[in-house]
C-alpha cells in the first residue's frame, strides 16, 4: 500500500485472529494511511505472521490468492478484503477462520472472485504455505515473536526502526521521524 517511491517502507507483520492486530487495524492504521501514506512518505509491506493456529494459516493462505487475484486490476479490493476479514474477526477459537467462512465473508466483498480464491487454495495451499514459513522464519531472525510487529525502514539511509504491538499513532509518527530523519 502506498507509493513504490516512498523513501520509508514500513513492513506489518499480522495475524488475522490477534485481537491486537484488529485493534491496530481499527485504532491506528487509518490514521498512519491518512498522515503518512497518503502523503508519500511510508509504503506499506503487509507480511503474514501465522502463529494463532489453523485458522491463522488458513488465513494467511487466502490472503496471497486474494492478492494473486487482484493485484494487476484491482489492488483495492485487496484492501476491502483485508479490513472487511478484521472487522469480522470472531473469538480465538471458535472456528471463526475457518475456510468455510473465510469463503463466506469473501463472497461479500465487492470484486472479489470466491470461487477463484477456492480454487487457489487447492491448487496453490502448499506453495503459498511454504512461502509464508520463509516469511515467518525471517521475522523470528529479526527477533519478532507475535503480531502485530513492524519495521520502519530508511532505504537511502538503510536504517530501521522496530515497533512492536498495537501503539497508537503517536509512537508511530515519532518511530516514522526518527528514522526518516536517520
Amino acid at each position: 500500500m502506498g507509493s513504490m517511491d516512498a523513501p520509508l517502507d514500513m513492513y506489518y507483520w499480522s495475524d488475522y485472529q490477534c485481537p491486537f492486530c484488529r485493534r491496530f487495524e481499527e485504532n491506528t492504521f487509518p490514521t498512519l494511511i491518512d498522515d503518512h501514506v497518503r502523503s508519500g512518505t511510508v509504503r506499506v509491506i503487509f507480511i503474514e505472521f501465522p502463529y494463532l493456529g489453523e485458522g491463522s494459516i488458513t488465513a494467511a493462505v487466502m490472503d496471497r490468492c486474494i492478492w494473486r487475484q487482484v493485484r494487476s486490476d484491482e489492488p483495492r479490493r485487496y484492501w476491502q478484503w483485508h479490513s472487511t476479514v478484521y472487522g469480522r474477526q470472531g473469538e480465538k477459537g471458535s472456528g471463526w477462520a475457518s475456510k468455510s467462512n473465510l469463503l463466506e465473508i469473501t463472497r461479500e466483498v465487492d470484486g472479489v472472485d470466491a470461487d477463484t480464491v477456492d480454487t487457489c487454495m487447492q491448487e496453490n495451499r502448499s506453495e503459498i504455505e511454504s512461502s509464508i514459513a520463509t516469511d515467518v522464519e525471517r521475522a523470528r531472525r529479526l527477533g519478532l515473536r507475535g503480531s502485530p510487529a513492524f519495521i520502519i525502514y530508511n532505504r537511502n539511509a538503510d536504517k530501521a526502526g522496530k515497533l512492536v504491538g498495537a501503539q497508537p499513532a503517536a509512537r508511530f509518527d515519532e518511530a516514522i521521524t526518527t528514522v526518516e530523519n536517520a
